[in-house]
């Protein structure tokens, strides 16, 4: 609807009104009927609005109040699929399943494997980094065939000193001449347990939580013998 800047600043008045009430990026259903009345309201007796104006501007309503529906509808979908359901949470407990990471630990002075997928062969690197980002431990594994990989870290600095117990960040880059591209860990595990904090469910795996937004594949675990 174009609205019409010779009625001696009726929208402009009825828009601060509006903001008054409360700052709003777009008009929302309430507004849109105000400012339609108030056309109405101060339309030239002369040149009143014709049928097809008002047609046009209800369909404009109706559209608008089709969106708004729409919008919280799928509002109401988003929110239904982030809420955490307890009995799926529950299932989860002694399944292996397999999670993006960046994270390895260091206990009693040794470390976990870092675990990579390659879809083809690349120039890999691993970069480990401390709790402050300081970056502790660079491995150029040079060219990599595709498949699954797992790197032993034998804890130890740059400087072959051991480092701390702890968690400490990873990266596995893809290099290619100048450019890098981050590849990113696996970890697998058996879920121990789950846990919720702050809204957001964790699972329990070697000793260590992740999100549970992080696992890519989730199987029985295999049997020993």
């Amino acid at each position: 609807m174009i609205f019409d800047v010779g009625l001696g600043g009726i929208y402009q008045s009825t828009l601060e009104g509006l903001r008054s009430q409360g700052i709003r990026k777009e008009l929302d259903k309430n507004a849109f009927l105000l400012l339609m009345l108030t056309e109405l309201q101060h339309q030239d007796p002369l040149e009143p609005l014709k049928n097809k104006d008002l047609i046009a501007q209800l369909s404009q309503l109706t559209a608008l109040e089709q969106i708004m529906n729409m919008s919280k509808a799928v509002q109401e979908f988003v929110e239904a699929q982030q809420m955490v359901n307890p009995a799926q949470l529950a299932s989860l407990i002694g399944k292996y399943v397999v999670m993006r990471s960046n994270e390895i630990s260091v206990q009693n002075g040794e470390a976990e494997s870092i675990v990579f997928n390659l879809d083809e062969p690349a120039h890999v690197v691993i970069r480990i980094y401390d709790e402050n980002d300081n970056l502790i431990r660079e491995e150029d594994l040079g060219i990599v065939e595709e498949g699954m990989h797992a790197w032993a870290w034998d804890a130890r600095n740059d400087d072959g000193i051991p480092v701390p117990d702890g968690i400490y960040k990873y990266e596995v880059v893809r290099v290619d001449g100048t450019n890098e591209e981050e590849i990113g860990g696996l970890e697998g595990g058996v879920v121990e347990a789950v846990q919720i904090k702050d809204g957001k469910a964790y699972v329990l795996v070697n000793g260590n939580l992740y999100p549970i937004d992080s696992i890519i594949e989730i199987s029985e675990p295999r049997e020993e013998g």
